[in-house]
């Protein structure tokens, strides 16, 4: 489909659903809002994941602004809701309106009307971290405000947006490989020439260590996984690693951090430590701090915050070879493995069967290297420059 046919259909579909929008417009009106924002955050979740890390940096930089932040979906569970709300800006969980899902259409739809009411009655900017709901009322903004939107990968959104996209002022992506994607996509869609233009590249950042300590490089090493489940993180795979692991008495232990229960499979804790959801950011970097590695072998990134998190730390990465990992990752601070279902496994057990071999002095080097370069190139400083000249805060 064109860019074209992407842009009858949302046109159609805003006349089915403009009855709605008024209702939505209505409900403003008779109701108001007591409060009067410079900027609209519409971010999906609040639960614990690298993409909600993320958003609650950029959240923070508003501290002190009019702004305030609306959550548009059911989140899986607590996860930074504590620090979005130690902000100080204001908080609005929406989701029993704006979920996506069909029983709810009817009030996501008056929903979209309300808010972009409100939007346009404080002239405000909006902010869309990956919001459905967010990318939905934009035809509905007036089209003098700006707003702005956040890609983390190329994904199912690269193409929900796709109708969207000539509403927003700057288009930011995390990752220089999923900004060709893009820029393939709009050529393949032959979307206009100046919509590549609004694509601005700002990569994600770590916050500098206070409390560093002296990597201890001792077997056995620690293999740490740290996100969500998914089907794309492979966790069963990083299961069937450790499996293979013990059964070849290399010395490696491995431990998963994180939301990951639902994906492991029955016979998980005979081959690996499960610490479970960490939400406190103090006990977070203790367990970075005393690991070795940190494995991720997703089948799909953009630039994952937690392996700059781990490298901060001197933790090596064992990485499949997606997003922009190819360009940060290589034998001189890590180890990339191939993109493959079919050797995944294998090949991850010979990169680990190759460390156990390796002079305790050249893995404390590619630790160092990996330290040193998030720290010359992942600068929290730049990143919160960069944003807050990009929204005018």
């Amino acid at each position: 489909m064109k860019y074209q046919h992407y842009l009858i259909k949302r046109k159609i579909e805003n006349l089915f659903i403009a009855p709605f929008i008024g209702i939505g417009k209505l409900i403003y009106l008779l109701k108001g809002h007591k409060k009067q924002y410079d900027l609209y955050f519409f971010f999906p979740f609040y639960h614990l994941g690298g993409a909600e890390k993320i958003h609650l940096q950029i959240a923070q930089l508003a501290k002190g602004q009019k702004a305030v932040i609306v959550f548009t979906r059911f989140s899986n569970n607590e996860g930074f809701l504590n620090e979005f709300k130690q902000i100080g800006i204001d908080i609005e969980i929406a989701s029993t309106y704006t979920n996506n899902n069909i029983l709810r259409l009817p009030l996501n739809i008056i929903a979209r009307g309300y808010y972009a009411s409100r939007i346009n009655k404080d002239h405000a900017k909006v902010f869309n971290g990956q919001s459905n709901f967010g990318y939905k009322i934009a035809p509905w903004i007036n089209a003098s405000l700006q707003q702005f939107e956040l890609i983390h990968s190329f994904n199912s959104f690269s193409w929900i947006r796709i109708p969207f996209i000539s509403y927003y002022t700057k288009s930011i992506m995390i990752s220089e490989n999923k900004i060709q994607e893009h820029i393939s996509q709009y050529e393949t869609i032959q979307a206009p020439l100046n919509l590549k233009e609004r694509i601005t590249y700002l990569p994600n950042a770590v916050s500098p260590n206070l409390n560093s300590l002296e990597k201890q490089w001792v077997a056995p090493f620690k293999v740490i996984y740290v996100g969500r489940g998914s089907s794309e993180k492979r966790i069963p795979s990083i299961v069937a690693i450790a499996k293979k692991v013990k059964e070849n008495k290399l010395p490696f232990d491995f431990e998963f951090i994180g939301d990951v229960d639902a994906f492991l499979p029955a016979d998980t804790v005979n081959y690996i430590s499960i610490a479970g959801m960490i939400n406190d950011k103090e006990l977070l970097n203790n367990k970075y701090q005393a690991a070795h590695f940190i494995i991720l072998l997703s089948s799909t990134e953009g630039m994952p915050l937690v392996v700059l998190e781990a490298m901060q730390n001197g933790c090596i990465p064992i990485v499949t070879a997606v997003g922009d990992l190819p360009l940060v990752i290589n034998k001189g601070n890590g180890f990339l493995i191939k993109n493959s279902d079919a050797t995944l496994v294998q090949e991850t057990l010979d990169a680990l069967v190759s460390i156990s071999k390796m002079p305790i002095a050249e893995l404390q080097t590619l630790s160092k290297t990996g330290t040193e370069m998030v720290a010359n190139n992942y600068s929290i400083q730049k990143f919160a420059t960069d944003y807050q000249k990009l929204l005018g805060l």
